[in-house]
């Protein structure tokens, strides 16, 4: 009996190290040097860049993918999901083309919570109760956004 479970903890210690990211997030890269950011909107600031290749982990996207919710190099924020590809059919592919495939969740943008969930250190949240009354919203698309992206599959 304890032999299996050593072979069990052994198999899973395996598997979970073995896809850097996934237990947080689904799996991508940053397409491009990205500026990761508070908020969903590029008026938000900045709470670091991240470089070309870099693995992330996306947490999810607001519907259409347009801005994604990622952790990666110690920092955790908002970026255009037009930047990001991901791991679709053996090759990379940027997630707004094939988010429903591979699985990418869409989620919501609750301004309080994640800014005290994840920016209590940082300078810019003395400024939280200016922010909080702004309308990312009615920014427009992010960077790189294109309306017609290629879908991989038929069935999007």
């Amino acid at each position: 009996m304890y032999v299996k479970r050593l072979v069990f903890a052994a198999a899973l210690l395996v598997v979970t190290t073995a896809v850097p990211g996934h237990a947080s997030g689904f799996g991508g890269y940053a397409a491009g040097n990205l500026n990761i950011r508070s908020g969903p909107s590029t008026s938000f600031p900045a709470v670091g860049v991240l470089s070309a290749g870099t693995g992330l982990s996306v947490h999810g996207c607001l519907a259409r993918y347009t801005w994604c919710d990622v952790s990666a190099s110690g920092l955790r924020g908002w970026v255009s999901g037009a930047f990001i590809q991901t791991e679709y059919r053996e090759r990379r592919v940027f997630v707004p083309s094939n988010a429903r495939q591979v699985g990418v969740p869409v989620i919501t943008f609750g301004f309080q919570s994640y800014w005290n969930d994840h920016y209590r250190d940082y300078d810019f949240y003395n400024d939280i109760d200016r922010w909080d009354e702004y309308h990312w919203q009615d920014d427009g698309p992010p960077p790189g956004w294109q309306d017609d992206w290629d879908y991989e599959d038929d069935e999007y």
